[in-house]
């Protein structure tokens, strides 16, 4: 099991350790906001759910879309995304477009949580900047949860994002560092018969640190080009 750690980054506060999502509504700021999620994600983290004033639940689907057709009637000072990469990327979508803040509990290695990286709202102009979750609560219980192919598939996904951070023209030397650690945590956390999910999730965490410090590069803009036009899902 990995120390639990409070890290302060800039404007965005992350919380990452066994059980901090029993502690999860204290770090988001207390009860009374928006919750986006799914129903294997509801399932797992009641206590968030009950405290949001409302309970958005996000379907299928491209995160473009998606967001647009939630415009007019999802918004709030603070909008909490409890699920993988496409919940939280939608709720990086809306607070772009309409103000707020947008928070994360991951239930996957998307890495999305940890970045400003995400497709706007169909209709919004890609010249408004984009936002990056200003409270994280990664607990591992939660965010390595996935049966285990899935889970594989996820790391895969968290290590492209560590093999892409030191090669583009924006690396540099703090992002190299944490995607190396990321990259060798990754590795680690499946080298014994069972995985061990504390160490994914602390390298996917490092991951989505680096590669929200470089930007993306030639993998994942083809890999997310499948998921798009040929209905791959996003890890696999």
């Amino acid at each position: 099991m990995r120390n639990p750690f409070r890290w302060v980054d800039g404007e965005r506060l992350i919380v990452f350790g066994r059980g901090t999502v029993e502690d999860a509504v204290d770090a988001l700021g207390g009860p009374g906001y928006t919750l986006l999620t799914t129903a294997r994600a509801k399932d797992a983290a009641p206590g968030i759910v009950a405290a949001a004033d409302r309970l958005v639940m996000v379907p299928g689907g491209h995160v473009d879309q998606l967001a647009a057709d939630m415009l007019s009637s999802v918004s709030g000072d603070r909008v909490v995304a409890l699920g993988g990469g496409r919940v939280i990327d939608v709720a990086k979508a809306l607070v772009a477009a309409n103000g707020g803040r947008a928070m994360a509990v991951p239930t996957t290695l998307s890495g999305a949580e940890m970045t400003r990286i995400h497709r706007h709202a169909a209709g919004v102009n890609e010249s408004t900047p984009r936002v990056r979750c200003a409270v994280v609560v990664i607990d591992p219980a939660l965010a390595a949860s996935q049966p285990e192919p899935d889970l594989a598939a996820s790391s895969l996904n968290a290590l492209g994002h560590a093999i892409e951070a030191p090669c583009v023209i924006n690396a540099n030397p703090v992002a190299t560092l944490a995607a190396h650690e990321a990259a060798r945590l990754l590795r680690a956390g499946w080298a014994a018969r069972e995985p061990d999910r504390d160490t994914l999730a602390l390298g996917s965490l490092l991951a989505g640190y680096a590669l929200d410090n470089t930007g993306l590069a030639l993998h994942h803009v083809l890999a997310q080009t499948l998921v798009r036009f040929a209905g791959v899902g996003p890890a696999p």
